[in-house]
């Protein structure tokens, strides 16, 4: 409950205003508050982050090196992830090796293993594996594969970076599950995607130096052009669009960050705005376009 924490709040400007207040990065904030949730158990909340963070890197890991061909459920939809890490792997070995080839360099950009990352994760949920739910199964691939773009691609990232990465996420992801909904039943796929590009961004963001105001700008970024998106699973499984569409996403919550950081914070609207906006346009959908299968791509691709 909100009395057990140091720092309550219910809304990103309240949170914000906290960070102002007490000279604290976001973070900060919810760090204290897990301590408090915790009994002041340090080594637990950070082991418990670096766990679900390991969980992440394993899914990433058995994405990548599937021997299972084809996914599971009628569709007949191949697993790309374990040739796609071959072809990244080898033409980053030609880069390295001062040899080129048409395709090399693109198949090589920071990019392009952010794609790869995010579908080992959702090819692994589409065919029965272990992940996270960040912040649900059908928009699991998207907080990892930004993370494994910090991990990877940052020179100065660490464990404490991953812990201060998901407290910012997970800020941000409590304020979409309290004030409006993570579920593509209820509101579409904007609230699960749409939610974990918003929490991709912020931890992100948190994590490369972003003030509470960068951090904020990005994870509004990150939902505000998610509004409106429909989840109209083909077959009702979470494969198509599913799949690619975490990969679309984290590269989203990536260029949020770098258009987030290139301002000083201000911002015509808040998450807060964004977030309201997200739940009356869902609430405002037909039930067809809210994970039924009844309406969309769903009824327009044949099952075959």
């Amino acid at each position: 409950k909100d009395s057990t924490v140091p720092y309550p709040f219910t809304s990103c400007d309240g949170l914000i205003n906290i960070c102002r207040e007490k000279h604290m990065s976001i973070s900060d904030v919810v760090w204290q508050n897990e301590l408090a949730l915790h009994e002041g158990d340090a080594d637990y909340v950070r082991n418990y982050l670096l766990h679900v963070w390991k969980v992440m890197s394993k899914c990433v890991e058995n994405g990548c090196n599937s021997k299972q061909p084809i996914l599971p459920g009628g569709l007949d939809v191949p697993r790309r992830a374990p040739h796609m890490y071959e072809r990244l792997a080898a033409n980053s070995d030609m880069l390295r090796n001062n040899r080129r080839r048409s395709d090399a360099a693109l198949e090589s950009s920071d990019s392009a293993w952010v794609n790869l990352f995010a579908l080992a994760v959702s090819e692994e949920n589409a065919g029965g594996g272990r992940i996270v739910t960040a912040p649900t199964n059908g928009s699991a691939g998207i907080i990892p594969a930004v993370l494994q773009y910090y991990w990877r691609f940052v020179d100065s990232a660490n464990e404490d970076g991953v812990v201060r990465f998901l407290l910012a996420a997970g800020a941000v992801g409590y304020l979409f599950k309290r004030n409006a909904s993570i579920s593509g039943a209820e509101v579409g796929c904007q609230g699960e995607v749409g939610s974990a590009c918003s929490m991709a961004a912020a931890g992100l963001c948190e994590v490369l130096g972003g003030t509470p105001e960068q951090v904020e700008n990005a994870a509004e970024i990150g939902i505000e052009h998610h509004l409106g998106l429909t989840c109209d699973p083909v077959g009702g499984l979470v494969q198509i669009p599913c799949i690619e569409r975490n990969a679309m996403a984290a590269n989203t919550a990536i260029n949020a960050v770098r258009m987030a950081m290139l301002g000083d914070g201000s911002h015509m609207v808040s998450l807060d705005k964004a977030i309201k906006t997200m739940k009356e346009t869902g609430h405002d959908m037909m039930s067809k376009y809210r994970e039924t299968s009844k309406g969309g791509l769903a009824v327009n691709v044949v099952e075959c």
